[in-house]
């Protein structure tokens, strides 16, 4: 298979995924009585922290196997699996050292509530990935990977989410990614 049917293949099946996410309906919330009308944000009077803005953008460095990269991609929140367990597919594309790297993550995260308090996050969780690596001098590879991650996040008044992340490989993953993103609509 060639170098951009892999990228397409990828890209289709972060697709899929984020679009059956997106057919389930949250349930309808309880009209709010006097008591609970205050000026704290609506994720903290349900107890959960929702949000409403679940795409954004990356960047940051990559190092793996000898190669030094900056890294750009594109992230969708898709809610949580369990309650405090986030599912947070991205797709990252890397820069660099006469090399592609493209990576499609499907992370998966516990959100630490109990440590820090809105408008912070604390994450930390794993990662199975699709890994593309085509030097320019050929002889592509593509592996599966498993990488390990902890981040935090800071929500913004606009209920834009700013972040910083840092990831290590465990299994045919790049050693090292430092990453900061924004989610912007």
């Amino acid at each position: 298979m060639t170098t951009s049917g892999r990228i397409f293949l990828l890209t289709l099946v972060c697709l899929l995924i984020a679009g059956t996410a997106f057919g389930q309906e949250e349930p309808a919330a309880e009209p709010a009585t006097q008591a609970e009308t205050t000026t704290e944000p609506a994720a903290e009077k349900s107890g959960s922290r929702t949000h409403n803005v679940p795409f954004g953008v990356r960047a940051g460095y990559t190092h793996w196997k000898e190669v030094d990269q900056a890294h750009f991609g594109v992230h969708a929140y898709l809610g949580e699996l369990w309650p405090n367990v986030e599912f947070t597919p991205n797709i990252e594309v890397g820069f660099g050292d006469d090399v592609l790297i493209m990576t499609v993550n499907f992370d998966v995260a516990y959100m630490f509530t109990e440590f820090v308090s809105y408008p912070w996050d604390l994450y930390g969780g794993g990662s199975l990935s699709f890994n593309l690596v085509d030097p320019d001098y050929g002889g592509s590879d593509t592996d599966l990977g498993l990488s390990g991650l902890i981040g935090t996040r800071y929500t913004f008044a606009n209920d834009h989410r700013g972040m910083f992340e840092f990831r290590f490989g465990i299994m045919d993953s790049p050693a090292i990614k430092l990453t900061f993103g924004y989610t912007l609509f």
